[in-house]
């Protein structure tokens, strides 16, 4: 795990990513801090695991679960980080998302989660408990939570 210092250089930012109007906002603020810092951004979004609800998810329904980030990422790039594309990269990881996050973290060896602080459901938020609150309470680095 990494150590804080008290310098704030942030090489490299995930902005975990479910193209909710509230990670939309915490997109926005991580592209600020790596304008300011120089940073490089990672977008990831985790497509969760076969059971959604009472729906089996099939290999071919992931696939395309996949392939709709990926078109969800351009139109962010688009719209949003037209500016810092040469330092921008993406990622779709599957699992749960809490758990997902902090491995990617660790994985890419990221200096800051920037994170929003609710996603698509807060039904999903209040029977299974907050992903930002999981990535605070786990995660390898510094977390900045976005409301």
């Amino acid at each position: 795990m990494k150590q804080p210092t008290m310098s704030t250089s942030w090489q490299r930012i995930l902005v975990p990513l479910d193209f909710s109007d509230d990670s939309i906002t915490a997109l926005q603020r991580a592209r600020d801090l790596a304008e300011t810092h120089d940073s490089n951004l990672v977008l990831l979004h985790v497509v969760e695991p076969a059971f959604q609800g009472l729906r089996i998810q099939t290999e071919a329904s992931h696939s395309e679960a996949e392939r709709m980030a990926q078109q969800k990422f351009q139109g962010v790039m688009n719209d949003y980080l037209s500016a810092l594309q040469d330092r921008v990269s993406v990622e779709v990881r599957d699992g749960r998302p809490g758990d997902a996050i902090c491995r990617a973290a660790e994985d890419l060896n990221a200096d800051l989660i920037c994170i929003a602080t609710h996603g698509i459901s807060a039904i999903r938020h209040f029977m299974l408990g907050s992903v930002a609150e999981k990535v605070v309470r786990h995660a390898p680095c510094s977390v900045l939570l976005v409301r």
